[in-house]
Order: structure tokens, then sequence, then C-alpha cells
């Protein structure tokens, strides 16, 4: 997945600069490597993204890109979101069976904890799995049957793959809101790097980084990080942006859920509005319940 990411950001930047010189650079992170450990025993947020940031610092590359998802809502310093290129399909895809074919005792596997939880608050009683790997080796455990009969993936990355035909479903938003920044694609520079910057800019998406700014500084206003189980959604309509959250207990009993409107400069205000009203309504009890584990 990582190749193809930066493969699309190169290719991106080619058609807007032809003669730019690019060479890349391939790196691992600890959550990469470590496929069997539990995200808190590997770091936790960011296990996927500060290795690279601070290769990033130490000016042995000039650009990361990263899954927007797995990006902490704060960057370390003197690093910026340069850019924020066409957003793809954000939702989720749940694969092996449909949501009406959901009943206790299903298998399900997943390391999301928001997820978990959105699952449960949709169907109590389902048999929730810790899964971790790659796409490839997900889909295969739930097509085999191997320890869980269904799975969750990104629609995004099934796609990316060629695969979204495995998917039995693709969860409407409003139901299953899908992850902060699933979907997108995030390339991250030094601040210094003006010309870099300016030259990202142009493949800049203004729709994509209006959604994910709402939706990073909802998170931000919750004080929660990529892990815990807040959920959201967008929709436009006449220039008009709305951002939906949803917060629910790892339980799945209790789900709190609203909404804020504005214009497409209004991301950070938008996405701070939301979390002042999700606080206001009791997130911040639920969020507590919650174990700090990552979004995968």
């Amino acid at each position: 997945m990582a190749r193809w990411q930066a493969n699309h950001i190169a290719d991106l930047i080619r058609s807007v600069e032809p003669a730019a010189e690019l060479r890349m650079v391939f790196l691992s992170s600890v959550g990469d490597r470590d496929r069997r450990s539990g995200f808190q025993q590997i770091g936790g947020i960011g296990a996927f993204t500060k290795e690279s940031e601070d290769t990033l610092l130490r000016n042995e590359v000039d650009l990361v890109v990263h899954s927007l998802k797995d990006l902490p809502t704060r960057l370390q310093p003197g690093l910026v979101l340069a850019a924020v290129p066409k957003r793809e399909d954000p939702r989720d895809a749940i694969c092996g069976v449909t949501l009406d074919q959901l009943r206790q005792g299903l298998r399900v596997g997943t390391g999301s904890i928001r997820r978990k939880a959105q699952l449960l608050a949709l169907c109590g009683g389902l048999d929730i799995r810790p899964l971790r790997g790659n796409v490839s080796s997900r889909l295969r455990k739930a097509k085999n049957r191997e320890g869980i009969d269904a799975t969750l993936l990104a629609a995004a990355g099934l796609s990316r793959f060629g695969l979204l035909h495995e998917a039995s479903q693709i969860f409407d938003a409003n139901v299953f809101p899908y992850a902060v920044g699933q979907g997108a694609l995030a390339a991250e520079a030094r601040e210094e790097d003006t010309a870099l910057i300016a030259l990202l800019q142009k493949i800049e998406d203004r729709q994509a980084r209006t959604e994910v700014d709402a939706e990073r500084a909802l998170m931000r206003s919750l004080d929660a990080g990529c892990s815990l189980p807040v959920g959201v959604s967008s929709s436009w309509h006449a220039g008009t942006f709305t951002l939906r959250g949803q917060v629910t207990h790892p339980d799945g009993q209790t789900k709190i859920v609203d909404e804020s409107v504005g214009l497409a400069d209004q991301a950070e205000a938008i996405g701070r509005s939301l979390g002042h009203k999700l606080l206001q309504q009791g997130a911040e009890e639920i969020l507590k319940a919650a174990p700090h584990i990552a979004e995968e």
C-alpha cells in the first residue's frame, strides 16, 4: 500500500511538473515490521508515521507520503501537511457478509476500536476478533473462514488494489461513519521548504483538504487521537459543507451523534464546533472508556 501511495503522489507531481526529478526512498515503520504485537506495544498513535517523519526532519528525504488516517492530528514541530490530493471513497467495506447478515456469534476480524464499537452498536453479541495484516491476508482469512467469518476494510484500499469486487457491502456513511482522514493521502514536508510546498499545492484538492482539516480539527477538539472510536462523514450542498461526527462507546451500547455546517473556508471552525457539541453531550466519558490503540 505504501508503495502505491508514494507512486501515486509521484505521478501527480509529474503531471503538474514534468521536469521534476523524483527519487523514491521506501521506509518501513515499526507498525509495518511488527504485525503480531498490539498497537499499544509498538507505540500506538504514530506507529506508522514517526520514523518517516524523523527521516524528514533529518533532511534524509524531502517529502513523506502517508495514509492520512495514520497521521497524528498534531504534527512534529517544523513539519506541515503540505497537500491533500483528491480523496478516494472514504467509506468502510465489509467482506464476507452483508449488514443484514450480522448476527450474534458471527466472527468479525478488525484491529480498529472504532469499527468494533460501531459494529456492536449495529448488532450486539458479535464475536469481534483482533486482526492485523495486509489487505490480501485479511481477505483470505474471511473468505476461507480462518478464524473469522468477515472483516472490515477501507473501500479506498480495496479500490487501489483492484479488489473492490471482494466487498460484500460498502457501508452508508450515515449508518457506519468512517475514520478521520480515511481515503485521503497526506504529503508531508518541512515547513521551511517553501518551494516544494508551492509545488505540492498544485496537486491539492480543495474539497478533500476542507474535509480532512475539519475532521482533524474535530479530533483535536476532542483531544482524541486517530485510535479512538470517533467516526465522521462529510456532505456538500451548494457550496455548504456539513461534517457529521459519531462517538461510540466500545461496548456499542451508547453513541453520540451531531453535526456542524459551514463554508469551505471554515473547516477548522466547523470541526471545533462539532467537537464542542459532542463534548457537551458526554463524549469525553465515552472516550475515556476506549483503549488507546491505532486505527488499522
